[in-house]
């Protein structure tokens, strides 16, 4: 009796979800679109972009399909428009059995924005690739100095991602700059130092033991006695005492 009840209760799934596909599939003739419902991904973190953004961009493209039959509206063609955007790593459409179209947006995530020497700037994301403009401010370290491109889309990308995947030197880290010689000097948010990581390579290493220093000298003199936090040697922190005026 139970091999039946179970042979009874999948039939009766399988029949219910050919039945649901089919209802999905069917679209009434004439159906017309009754708007978008527009949804950007992790909000919260790549907050620079609203839902009055992703639907100026359809305008832009005359790619709005409210008012028109459902049948006619090309959804492959609102997603290339979405992604031709530097700020939109995806754009996902799809229609519903209500008479509007699900506009879903993945947008890029700046790790890093740098500015030149020439004085321009532009943001780097996760994935390294650059986006020249951003018109609402990103909460991302500061890069200065001797920077090209393919510096920073390499060895400072891998830095940043670092930064940003760590909660605490997230927080804590403030700037980049990187020296004529090619020396990694950090600004921290908190304490009045400087921070040289030197070469940009064993991060993990680097910053365990600022952590460790972090924790065992500064609460006992205090975060502005040092001028400077040398983490370029091999099992050591160097760190210069602040000169007294």
């Amino acid at each position: 009796m139970k091999k039946i009840a179970t042979y009874i209760a999948l039939i009766l799934l399988t029949s219910y979800v050919v039945f649901a596909s089919i209802a999905l599939c069917r679209k009434p003739e004439g159906q017309i679109c009754k708007g978008i419902q527009l949804e950007i991904q992790d909000s919260l973190e790549t907050g620079y972009m609203t839902t009055a953004d992703i639907a100026a961009i359809l305008n832009r493209s005359n790619l709005d399909p409210t008012g028109h039959p459902i049948s006619n509206v090309s959804l492959k063609e609102m997603e290339e428009a979405l992604e031709a955007s530097p700020l939109i790593a995806e754009g996902e459409c799809y229609k519903t059995l209500s008479g509007h179209i699900i506009v879903k947006v993945e947008c890029r995530r700046p790790v890093l924005h740098v500015f030149t020497n020439g004085g321009s700037s532009y943001y780097v994301d996760e994935e390294g690739t650059i986006i020249d403009h951003i018109a609402k401010g990103v909460y991302v370290p500061v890069a200065t100095g001797h920077i090209t491109q393919s510096y920073a889309t390499t060895e400072l990308l891998a830095l940043a991602r670092f930064l940003h995947d760590n909660e605490l030197w997230n927080a804590q880290i403030e700037q980049i700059h990187v020296t004529a010689q090619g020396e990694i000097e950090l600004t921290p948010r908190v304490g009045n130092h400087t921070i040289v990581l030197g070469s940009p390579t064993e991060f993990e290493y680097k910053f365990e033991k600022l952590q460790a220093f972090y924790e065992k000298a500064i609460p006992q003199v205090g975060w502005d006695y040092y001028s400077r936090i040398n983490l370029d040697y091999s099992d050591q922190v160097i760190a210069t005492k602040r000169k007294k005026k």
